[in-house]
């Protein structure tokens, strides 16, 4: 079969139901999709039916027919999908929440800063602009401010698995990030990633400078660190993974063998078609064809 149709629900759910599987039954005969047997990657809650056909006509018609129940609806080729280098976006992505809005509640701009945040993940303003901006407004920020902010982050729930598990099968795994390294080299050895990359903090006498320096990683930063990557590694595009959120990561995604939208903004779910809105981190386990069973470690 060429393609897979692969469902995902959250992880504490159980919405595959009989019911819900003879709907998709129904979609893909509605799609005139030849569709192969049902894989159960895990009872209930992850599962995989191979088919040939219009693979655009599959993914819309399940997904309209599926809009009112918690479950990823995505269309994946067959071949080639457990990938050997995975690329992902720190902020709302391998950790909930976004660092420097964290950060901004120690400074008098807080609404501006997340502001600024918000303009740039929806792509309404230049990634590269709103950085610099932001920073700006927190020159003078004593670095107690960021170990605070520090001890708020936590990783999103699945994360280390989905990391552990494609390390323990041989895939190479970066975070990268338009953030700090002040923070990802900590998520880096929280999660388990192979290596970070991202900007650094100018400091001087234990305060920000509010200036950033170059070179800025921004949209085209993250292209050029998967393209180095997959260099180095020896690998070829199509066997290439990433994930993020905004729209700074929208280059990124279109570049890798698969571009996964992991809770995605507008702009982004416009510009990817596959989307993680309910499985968590293991789902991009799940789009790869991992069985529960061979997940590394407790979720």
């Amino acid at each position: 079969m060429s393609f897979v149709l692969s469902l995902i629900c959250a992880p504490d759910a159980a919405e595959l139901t009989p019911a819900l599987t003879e709907r998709v039954n129904h979609g893909l005969q509605a799609a005139d999709a030849r569709a192969g047997p049902i894989t159960w990657l895990d009872p209930e809650r992850a599962a995989e039916v191979p088919f040939e056909g219009d693979d655009a006509a599959v993914l819309a018609e399940l997904r309209r027919r599926l809009i009112d129940v918690p479950v990823d609806v995505n269309v994946l080729r067959a071949a080639g999908r457990r990938k050997k280098l995975l690329l992902s976006d720190m902020d709302a992505t391998a950790i909930i929440g976004e660092t420097l809005d964290e950060l901004s509640t120690f400074t008098l701009h807080k609404a501006e800063i997340d502001n600024l945040t918000r303009q740039s993940v929806n792509g309404l303003m230049g990634f590269t602009e709103t950085l610099v901006a932001r920073m700006e407004l927190m020159r003078g920020l004593p670095i107690d401010a960021l170990a605070q902010t520090w001890r708020k982050v936590e990783p999103t729930p699945g994360m280390k698995v989905a990391i552990a598990t494609m390390r323990a099968h041989g895939a190479y795994t970066a975070l990268v990030s338009g953030g700090f390294t002040y923070f990802t080299t900590r998520v880096r050895d929280l999660i388990g990633f192979d290596c970070d990359i991202a900007n650094d903090l100018e400091l001087v006498d234990g305060r920000l400078t509010g200036r950033i320096p170059l070179p800025i990683i921004d949209p085209a930063g993250k292209v050029a660190a998967l393209r180095r990557l997959t260099l180095e590694r020896g690998l070829a595009q199509p066997e290439t993974l990433a994930i993020g959120d905004g729209s700074n990561d929208i280059p990124m995604l279109q570049e890798a063998g698969l571009g996964i939208a992991f809770c995605g903004k507008p702009k982004v779910k416009q510009a990817i078609p596959i989307w993680l809105d309910y499985a968590g981190a293991t789902g991009l386990l799940y789009l790869q064809g991992y069985r529960r069973v061979e997940f590394v470690g407790e979720v």
